[in-house]
């Protein structure tokens, strides 16, 4: 049921020489269990709050407490990345989501129907513990593999991710049709004891943590917290993707469920099935984008000044192509060029991150995109929804459009520190946490 395709089984036989290092094959697979895992979960909790409250409301407050859980954790994530190790967060924190899962589906069979809030403060404490996570599992990678093959295996994880997406929620929501949400429950907690297993065995040497926060109490606490946005400011390269991010983040708000279902419906003129279509088409835009990424890494690595330059030109181009067509097949086909092209810009700018980022401050770095990920999801959403139904639909579009052609202009003016030659001189310094 959940075989990778041919093609990109091939292609990782092929091309993945990381795949050969023991340590990055427990990476990848753990992560890809429960990344299959966060997926099944949402949709199985969705389905239950939905038959238990019979209210759309009751299912669509589980992403609002998930984003906010992220953005939250985000915030106070480098608390623990000063006191404890990677591999422990990562495999402790997979491990307690393992148990609140299973806390979660006890309850949902026992006694949720009279105490439906309870539901989505376990929704909020996986979140959380996603929102540690999230950063480790990207500042693991110049860890496990050589500087030259972080390009190549930042590739294959995105790949891998953005192919679970496109194919978990129509597998978790075939087998809560066949079965019920509980199996699908269930079929998550196996993947999750799957997957603390390997983060456990996660073989990576590390030294013992030096805590760089002396102080204690509150002092401490914030003192911990402005590490990462310190980082962050003094780094130039984290400081001009942070940006790019936050602009580009609500610039993406025009491809939100609500967004795009007043898209089909009032300017495509066709069925609500094709809000789906475009969703899948752009993910799968990703998937191709990836596997470009895998096959050509090297030509990908020694042009990455190209793609972060004209990436968000060349996305400000297809939005306007796409907000403006009124033809569903021209949509779709926009759609997936805006996910091939948005997927080289995010593999080249994640390595160029990895590359010129001391090591103990990448958690700390990788957490503070989260924040700003978090925050423009919610400006972005309720921007764009207003704009959309005060002006119309097009003009969120073209707001859109705005946001990432001044995402181009921040790239433009930094445009020396794209460079590939650039890149090869930064040295990856500091010590595994």
């Amino acid at each position: 049921m959940f075989t990778i395709p041919l093609p990109i089984v091939s292609m990782i036989k092929e091309r993945i020489d990381v795949m050969k290092k023991k340590p990055f094959h427990f990476l990848w697979i753990g992560q890809s269990f429960a990344n299959f895992g966060d997926v099944f979960y949402i949709v199985s909790v969705v389905s239950c709050l939905y038959h238990l409250a019979s209210k759309a409301m009751a299912a669509a407050l589980v992403p609002f407490f998930v984003t906010l859980s992220l953005f939250i954790s985000g915030i106070v994530a480098p608390i623990f990345f000063e006191k404890y190790k990677l591999k422990t967060l990562l495999s402790y924190g997979q491990l307690c989501k393992t148990f609140l899962l299973l806390f979660l589906s006890l309850f949902l069979q026992w006694g949720a129907e009279h105490h439906i809030a309870i539901v989505y403060v376990f929704v909020s404490l996986i979140a959380f513990l996603d929102g540690i996570n999230n950063p480790i599992k990207n500042s693991l990678v110049p860890f496990i593999v050589s500087k030259e093959e972080i390009l190549k295996a930042n590739s294959f994880l995105n790949t891998l991710d953005q192919f679970i997406k496109l194919s978990a929620w129509p597998i978790g929501s075939l087998i809560v049709s066949a079965g019920s949400p509980f199996l699908l429950i269930h079929i998550t907690l196996l993947f999750y004891i799957v997957s603390s297993i390997l983060m456990f065995l996660l073989p990576i040497q590390e030294h013992t943590k030096k805590n760089t926060v002396q102080d204690k109490g509150l002092k401490n606490f914030l003192l911990s917290i402005r590490l990462g946005w310190e980082y962050t400011w003094r780094n130039v390269h984290a400081k001009s993707i942070s940006f790019m991010s936050f602009f580009e983040g609500i610039g993406n708000g025009v491809w939100i469920s609500a967004i795009l279902y007043m898209y089909v419906k009032e300017q495509l003129h066709v069925g609500e099935e094709w809000w789906g279509y475009i969703n899948s088409v752009f993910f799968g835009g990703m998937v191709i984008g990836g596997l470009l990424s895998v096959k050509f890494s090297q030509s990908v690595e020694k042009n990455q000044q190209f793609f972060v330059l004209f990436g968000p030109f060349c996305i400000a181009i297809v939005t306007l192509l796409f907000g403006t067509t009124t033809h569903g097949a021209l949509a779709l086909l926009y759609s997936a060029l805006y996910g091939i092209i948005e997927q080289w810009k995010l593999i080249c700018l994640q390595t160029i991150l990895q590359k010129n980022a001391r090591m103990d401050a990448l958690p700390h770095v990788f957490a503070v995109q989260g924040v700003i990920s978090s925050v423009t999801f919610g400006i972005s959403t309720l921007l764009m929804s207003f704009i959309a139904d005060v002006y119309g639909i097009r003009f969120s579009f073209y707001l859109s459009v705005c946001c990432f052609l001044i995402s181009g202009w921040i790239s433009y003016r930094r445009r020396k520190i794209w460079s590939y030659k650039e890149n090869q001189k930064g040295e990856i310094t500091g010590t595994i946490l």
